[in-house]
């Protein structure tokens, strides 16, 4: 069974599961999805203290971490979940984040054969917008988890 009919047919919880298990990262920020549709992914994410920078604020490298993985599902489906890569991620800063839950999305602003084209956010827990970002991805030519 492909990725895209597996993830279509299982629940929230068993997809944050195979996330956490597979990319600890994911794990370590406390990482989990909260809403997946068509060329839309949203998720929240604690930023335990060791996400902190100094004056308590949520470090850039997290939330840049986060963006990429939710944009990147984003993309994934609109290509029947067929492997993608990174080729630009943008992130402009815009509020120091520090009240959790933190909350991010990516949405498709445009997929062509090759390239999609994501716009991402990230609000904190009062929903202020912290972060915006803009992305591109390349569609490789096999499905998720499969070798080279």
């Amino acid at each position: 069974m492909g990725w895209g009919k597996w993830l279509r047919s299982v629940d929230v919880y068993a997809i944050n599961s195979f996330i956490q298990e597979s990319e600890p990262i994911m794990a370590f920020l406390g990482y989990r999805i909260v809403e997946l549709t068509e060329g839309r992914a949203c998720a929240e994410f604690d930023g335990g203290q060791n996400t902190r920078r100094v004056g308590g604020v949520l470090h850039g490298g997290a939330i840049m971490v986060a963006l990429d993985e939710t944009m990147g599902l984003a993309a994934l489906t609109v290509n029947d979940w067929e492997d993608q890569v990174t080729v630009e991620l943008k992130v402009s800063f815009l509020e120091p984040g520090s009240k959790p839950p933190f909350r991010v999305c990516g949405w498709v602003v445009r997929r062509g054969k090759r390239l999609a084209v994501l716009e991402g956010e990230v609000r904190d827990g009062d929903g202020r917008l912290i972060a915006k970002a803009l992305g591109t991805w390349y569609y490789l030519k096999r499905r998720v988890g499969e070798g080279r």
